[in-house]
């Protein structure tokens, strides 16, 4: 993609430049120089290759044709005029370092090879064979192959350099995962760790003869919630066992509201068609209900269901009128153990990110109109196999 995109602006200058070159020429040598049996052949090579130029800027493939363009052109041009055109031989140095630069070497060095025999033949066709021209015409000689040399040196080092940033950036994300998986690590051992204490002071006490039915109680429900953290935690972690099938998501998201919503708390369910994924619906379930209880969890009246399909892809939408997540907030509440509630596992929202990304799919969460928050969930109609 880099080396694409100096190309593109190679060919965009080279266009530049002729456009140039052609406009100076037709102001310097005048227009009635331009018309009849007096038109000049370097006009015409000016014109050609200004159009070739302009053409060549929509072809994105980095192609040896291009570079022997230029140095046929300049070839031609110093040709038609060799005392007067022969300072633009300097520009064979130009093309050829991009050539270097932007084509496998094997091939820059072939339109090296062939700069050189052009300028070659220019050189025996215009200019008398003496020591010093014999001197000239090999140090332009190897003017040719070294900066070619210098061309190809520079991209190897450009590319050494991309691969140094690309690994380090590799490393960061790695630091960062492990780094992330230190935390996991630390706030699961704290969520086992409270109800745990809590078992073992309650059982001390049993052990001491303290029967009664209030420790009996703490023990059954710190044993339960143990056993739901590490539901969702084993929801979270584990390989998906994957059981497609086709899923109406208007018959869906009526059997989520049946099952979850509450009496004091109005749930509303808007859908424009009659979406249909393919999915597994256990993971659907568990992505859907762990939202919809944190709707209606946080909010005070009032929850708002929308479907829809838009570019390929099923739309559900679920707002609350509750007091919103703050900006900062909104990357952390899909990150493992990450709540605000003191009962909640911080497990939920992180386990519904993991469904709908894990189906192609993604989920955001934005300020609801209501005064909460909605969540966005995508799902393609259409996954890859």
């Amino acid at each position: 993609m880099y080396l694409e995109k100096i190309f593109f602006n190679y060919k965009l200058g080279r266009f530049f430049f002729s456009f140039a070159l052609l406009f100076a020429y037709a102001i310097f040598v005048g227009t009635d120089n331009l018309q009849g049996n007096n038109f000049p052949f370097s006009a015409v090579i000016l014109f050609s290759y200004t159009l070739t130029s302009f053409f060549s800027i929509y072809i994105k493939k980095i192609n040896i044709l291009d570079f022997l363009l230029d140095v046929t052109f300049l070839s031609a041009l110093i040709f038609t005029d060799f005392n007067a055109m022969k300072y633009f031989s300097i520009l064979y140095l130009i093309v050829l370092f991009f050539a270097g630069f932007l084509l496998k070497p094997s091939y820059a060095y072939t339109v090296s090879l062939i700069t050189f025999f052009l300028y070659t033949t220019l050189f025996f066709m215009n200019w008398n064979v003496t020591e010093g021209g014999l001197i000239n015409l090999f140090l332009n000689g190897s003017a040719f192959g070294i900066i070619v040399y210098a061309g190809t040196k520079v991209r190897e080092r450009i590319q050494f350099q991309e691969q140094y940033i690309r690994s380090l950036e590799i490393e960061k994300q790695r630091a960062e995962l492990y780094k992330k998986l230190y935390r996991i690590a630390a706030e699961l051992a704290h969520e086992i760790r409270n109800p745990l204490a809590s078992i073992h002071g309650a059982a001390q006490l049993l052990g001491e003869g303290n029967l009664n039915e209030k420790l009996l109680n703490m023990i059954k429900k710190e044993s339960e919630r143990l056993d739901h953290l590490l539901k969702e935690f084993l929801l979270l972690s584990k390989p998906r066992e994957i059981q497609e099938r086709y899923i109406n998501i208007r018959e869906f998201l009526k059997q989520i509201i049946n099952l979850y919503s509450r009496g004091d708390r109005e749930v509303y369910l808007e859908i424009e068609g009659n979406p249909v994924i393919y999915i597994d619906e256990r993971e659907l379930h568990s992505g859907i209900s762990n939202i919809l209880k944190n709707a209606l969890e946080w909010s005070k009246q009032k929850v708002i269901l929308k479907a829809y399909e838009k570019d390929n892809k099923v739309i559900i939408e679920i707002e609350d009128d509750g007091e919103g997540i703050k900006e900062e907030d909104k990357e952390k509440i899909f990150e493992p153990f990450y709540t605000k509630r003191k009962s909640g596992t911080g497990l939920g929202l992180a386990i519904a990110k993991r469904v709908f990304v894990e189906n192609e799919g993604n989920i955001i969460v934005e300020d609801s109109e209501l005064g909460g928050a909605k969540f966005i969930i995508q799902i393609p109609l259409k996954r890859e196999k």
